[in-house]
C-alpha cells in the first residue's frame, strides 16, 4: 500500500505529530510506501526518529488554496496513493484541500479527530471568559461568541464526517458524543482507533519494587487545558501529611513561572519542576509510584499509557470518555467522575500512599493494561480499517 499522512505541523514535539511518526515507521516496516506531507516543519532535528525510506513534503498557508490543492494532487498521483490519513481532522479547511486533492485519483480519505468530540481549547477559553465576566454586557458577548464558535465547529463537523470514507475517534466513548453534540444524521463511517504507545517499553532491568515515593505529572503545563493549578493545589493540602513523599512535574508552558512562584510563595515543600525534556521521560516513569491528570480537555491521554507500562498507578479526573479505555477503575487506577472533586482526587491519592499493597497491586494491573495499546495492537486496526474500505 501507498499511504499518506497530512497534519498542519510535522516534525514537532506534539502528541499528535509523535504519533504520526510511530504509525508511519511501523508501516514501512511492514513493506508499505509512506508520504508525510505538513504545512510546517518547525523541528528538523526530529526527522532521526523517522524512518529513512520515508519522505516529508511541504505546503504552504493558507491551508486551502489552488497551489496546495494541485502539489498535493500530483503528490497523490505521482506516488498512487491509496490512503490519505488527514490527521488535522476537526477543521472543514483540511477537509476541503484533500477532498479536491484526491478527486480524479482511487485514493481514499481517512479522517482523525485527535481530541474531545464536543470541546476544544477554544471553547474552554471563551466558557472560562463566560465565568469570568464582571458585567452582564461582557458575558452576553462571550455567551455569542461562545454560540457562534460552537456552530462553527458543528458545521465543520458534519462536513467532515460527510466528506472522508472513514472519521476515526480515538475511543468507542467519544462516537455517540460527537454524534449528538454535531447532530450527524449519517453515522456509519464514525469508528474508533485508540492511540499507540509512542516510547519504548523496556522492562529488562526494571522492578516495581525500586519504586520511589513519588508522585509525577508528565505534561504541558497550561491552565486552559490541562489545568496543572490543580495539582499543585492538591499537593499543598497533603504534603505536611505524608513527609516521605514528593511532587516531580516534568514540562513546560506558559504556565510553569506562575506555578512555582505560588509554590515559592507559599512555601510549598518537595515540589521538583524537571523541565521539558526532549527524550521520553522513561525515568521519571520508572521512578514514580502514582501519576496524576487533572485535565479539563484531552483527546486520548498517552502519558497515562506510558506511565503505566512501567508501573505507574494514574489517578485522573474522568473529565472525557478515552480514559475509561485506559484505566479499570479502582483495579488498575482511579478515576473521578465530573464535576471534578479536590476532595475526591486526595483520597485516591491518599488510599494508594497509605496502602503499599493496594499501590503495589494496581500498579502490577496497570502494567498489563497498558498492553493493549502496543503498536502491534493498534496497526492491526488500522490494516482491518483498510481492508473495509478496499
Amino acid at each position: 500500500m501507498n499511504l499518506l499522512f497530512f497534519y498542519r505541523i510535522y516534525p514537532n514535539y506534539g502528541g499528535v505529530e509523535v504519533v504520526t511518526t510511530v504509525l508511519a515507521n511501523q508501516f514501512v516496516k511492514d513493506g508499505h510506501n509512506v508520504t508525510i506531507v505538513s504545512i510546517e516543519q518547525p523541528h528538523p532535528e526530529l526527522l532521526k526518529d523517522l524512518d529513512d525510506r520515508i519522505e516529508l513534503e511541504k505546503l504552504d498557508y493558507p491551508v486551502v488554496s489552488l497551489h496546495n490543492i494541485k502539489k498535493l494532487h500530483y503528490i497523490i498521483s505521482k506516488k498512487n496513493i491509496d490512503f490519505l490519513i488527514n490527521q488535522w481532522g476537526l477543521p472543514f479547511k483540511t477537509t476541503i484541500l484533500c477532498k479536491y486533492a484526491i478527486k480524479g485519483t482511487s485514493c481514499s480519505l481517512i479522517s482523525v479527530l485527535h481530541g474531545s468530540p464536543y470541546t476544544s481549547k477554544t471553547i474552554i477559553k471563551t466558557r472560562d471568559r463566560i465565568n469570568q465576566s464582571t458585567s452582564r454586557l461582557k458575558r452576553f458577548f462571550h455567551i455569542l461568541e461562545l454560540k457562534f464558535k460552537e456552530t462553527v465547529i458543528k458545521t465543520g463537523i458534519r462536513y467532515n464526517c460527510a466528506n472522508c470514507k472513514r472519521y476515526v475517534l480515538l475511543s468507542p466513548g467519544f462516537i455517540q458524543p460527537l454524534i449528538d453534540y454535531a447532530g450527524i444524521k449519517k453515522t456509519d463511517n464514525i469508528i474508533s482507533i485508540g492511540n499507540p504507545i509512542t516510547i519504548p517499553v523496556d522492562l529488562s532491568d526494571f522492578n516495581l519494587d525500586n519504586k520511589k515515593q513519588q508522585i509525577l505529572y508528565v505534561g504541558r503545563m497550561d491552565y486552559e487545558n490541562k489545568r496543572v493549578n490543580r495539582i499543585i493545589e492538591l499537593w499543598e493540602k497533603i504534603y505536611n501529611k505524608y513527609k516521605d513523599w514528593e511532587l516531580i512535574m516534568v514540562g513546560d508552558g506558559p504556565y510553569k513561572r506562575v506555578l512555582m512562584e505560588y509554590v515559592a510563595n507559599n512555601n510549598i515543600e518537595r515540589v521538583h519542576f524537571k523541565g521539558f525534556q526532549v527524550d521520553p521521560p522513561i525515568q521519571y516513569y520508572k521512578e514514580a509510584s502514582i501519576f496524576i491528570l487533572t485535565s479539563d480537555l484531552e483527546g486520548f491521554g498517552l502519558v497515562i499509557i506510558e506511565s503505566m507500562s512501567y508501573g505507574v498507578v494514574p489517578v485522573v479526573y474522568g473529565s472525557y470518555e478515552a480514559v475509561y479505555d485506559i484505566v479499570a477503575n479502582n483495579i488498575s487506577g482511579f478515576i473521578t467522575n465530573k464535576p471534578y472533586s479536590e476532595n475526591k482526587m486526595i483520597a485516591c491519592i491518599s488510599s494508594l500512599i497509605e496502602d503499599s499493597g493496594k499501590r503495589y497491586g494496581m500498579a502490577t494491573r496497570a502494567m498489563s493494561d497498558a498492553k493493549k495499546f502496543s503498536i502491534d495492537s493498534i496497526i492491526k486496526q488500522w490494516y482491518s480499517l483498510f481492508s473495509e474500505i478496499c
